[in-house]
């Protein structure tokens, strides 16, 4: 059975990086993200962490969506599904009535059908343009 909770440990958390194909990251970079995170939840199978998924916001009306990540041998099971619905409920739990809040995200090539079952959708479009994205700045 999954559990959820909202912790992971640095070796995990770049252990699921490493098996999506992502870059890892630091340890002070992995402290910093966790502190500065506005959502942030892990899926466990019994102790091994199988999926996560993460938030960034100002705490007012712009929330992205980051680090939707299942580990391959669990994917196709719903636990992605799941990983967004709770982002999704923890965004309108953080607004008050007459409120509205800007929700984005950076899907991963070919996973953009996976995010419109939640109501994303593939910029342009009506009045945005396209989204775009600095290369990836290392040093």
């Amino acid at each position: 059975m999954l559990t959820f909770k909202p912790e992971i440990s640095f070796e995990d958390y770049n252990n699921l990086r490493i098996l999506v194909g992502w870059n890892t990251i630091t340890k002070r970079q992995f402290d910093n993200a966790m502190k500065n995170s506005s959502f942030f939840t892990v899926a466990y199978d019994g102790d091994k962490a199988v999926g996560m998924s993460r938030g960034v916001g100002d705490g007012g009306y712009h929330l992205m969506l980051v680090d939707v990540i299942v580990h391959p041998d669990y994917q196709g099971q719903g636990i992605g599904r799941e990983l967004v619905t709770q982002f999704m409920k923890y965004a309108d739990d953080s607004i008050e009535s007459g409120e509205g809040i800007s929700l984005t995200l950076l899907s991963a090539y070919g996973k953009e059908k996976f995010y419109e079952k939640f109501g994303f959708h593939i910029r342009p479009v009506g009045k945005e343009g396209a989204g775009m994205n600095l290369k990836y700045v290392k040093k």
